[in-house]
């Protein structure tokens, strides 16, 4: 089988005020495209599906076709919970998503599977029945088993265990099993991804999907992320397909995880290049596919109106960030900056007001300093007494603590 890998998504999000829903649709269309290209099997989104636990209800629009989309042609789809998701309303269509070979992984068992759980009202069984004839179960080239802890695929003869566990924050951990606050954070998410992957078998291509910030050496949290260490990872996954850092990056060989990285540019400080990754369980091989969609996050400087202007023309196919260092601009050239079709943010890295100020009362001496503080924090004009109290002890410190009689 053909596992592809992606992650962060992160549907909804804006750069500023620019929406990137566009963007987000036309890269789940060209991950489609790859998965027909690639004869892929299933696809795993490991984690941050939306940027935010209460998505707004187009990127949840965008979500729900963009799952019909990745699966066509009887592909799996595997939609993990991440920290940025709330797991209960991720899977809130688990019924029908479970109908159409779709997997919303909240929890940690999934045994239930293609059962109707009990608190759940039961559809009609006519409705069951137009689903089961439908062309899209008709097309299905792989079966699913649920499990505690994830799922079996399985496809002329071979089968593909896939633990699924969603960002273990402190809330889901208590939630899923009792907890042993004895034991380290660290050391409850690594029991909980080992009791995932309980169902592991010898023989079979076994892979591990979650969403956790893991690093080799200590480093400050990433995203609200505490780092982790690669240590908490179970050795019986063959591949550890991650989510939460938007680059790709191959945290350790062994076990082989890796982060496949955000589809599109969140950040301009992010790499430019985007991929997804592919795994081929027959042979064990790892490839990446570039991807193309989304625009570019472009930082460049500038000095002058010209040129900002210049360099948004230059740049117009991306979102632009100016650094701008210049003159202060009028009214009507931050007008016609703000509306060209490539801007999206100016950062002033120079600041001429203050340097006017400083050089405005470089002259001044320290009792007329005194009468502008006051006047600005008082609303009127020190006394002679206060303001000859301040000049004396401004002469004192000037000359070191001496008074004028030594």
């Amino acid at each position: 089988m053909k596992i592809l890998h992606t992650a962060d998504l992160h549907l909804g999000k804006k750069l500023g005020k620019a929406s990137r829903l566009s963007e987000q649709c036309d890269v789940i269309r060209e991950i489609a495209d790859i998965s027909d290209r690639e004869n892929v099997d299933v696809v795993l989104i490991a984690g941050d599906i939306f940027d935010a636990s209460v998505p707004p209800s187009d990127a949840e629009r965008v979500f729900y076709r963009g799952l019909l989309t990745l699966g066509e042609r009887g592909r799996t789809v595997i939609a993990l919970a991440g920290n940025h998701d709330d797991e209960r309303r991720l899977c809130a269509a688990k019924p029908l998503a479970d109908l159409q070979g779709i997997v919303l992984a909240g929890e940690l068992d999934y045994s239930g599977l293609n059962a109707a759980a009990l608190n759940d009202p039961v559809p009609p069984s006519s409705l069951l029945e137009v689903a089961a004839a439908a062309d899209f179960l008709q097309k299905q080239r792989v079966r699913l088993i649920g499990r505690f802890g994830g799922v079996t695929v399985e496809k002329n003869g071979e089968r593909v265990n896939i633990a699924l566990v969603p960002y273990p924050s402190e809330g889901r951990l208590a939630r899923w099993t009792e907890q042993d606050y004895e034991l380290s954070y660290a050391d409850r998410v690594k029991k909980t991804l080992a009791d995932a992957c309980a169902f592991f078998t010898d023989g079979d291509y076994n892979i591990l999907c979650t969403h956790l910030f893991l690093t080799k050496t200590e480093t400050d949290p990433l995203g609200g992320l505490a780092a982790l260490p690669v240590s908490v990872l179970p050795e019986t996954a063959d591949y550890v397909a991650l989510g939460h850092v938007h680059k790709r990056y191959q945290v350790c060989k062994t076990p082989n995880a890796v982060y496949c990285g955000s589809p599109i540019q969140y950040a301009y400080d992010e790499t430019r290049a985007k991929s997804v990754t592919i795994v081929d369980t027959a042979t064990g091989a790892v490839s990446v596919t570039p991807l193309g969609s989304g625009k570019k996050l472009t930082e460049t400087e500038a000095d002058n109106f010209d040129e900002c202007m210049s360099k948004l023309d230059f740049y117009s196919a991306d979102y632009v960030r100016l650094k701008y260092g210049g003159a202060p601009l009028g009214k009507d050239e931050t007008s016609a900056i703000k509306s060209h079709a490539a801007f999206n943010e100016i950062v002033i890295t120079k600041n001429f007001r203050e340097e006017a100020t400083t050089e405005r009362r470089a002259h001044l001496s320290d009792g007329e300093i005194f009468d502008l503080f006051y006047r600005a924090q008082k609303g009127e004009t020190p006394s002679p007494e206060l303001k000859a109290v301040f000049t004396g002890i401004m002469e004192e410190l000037k000359s070191g603590g001496k008074s004028h009689a030594e």
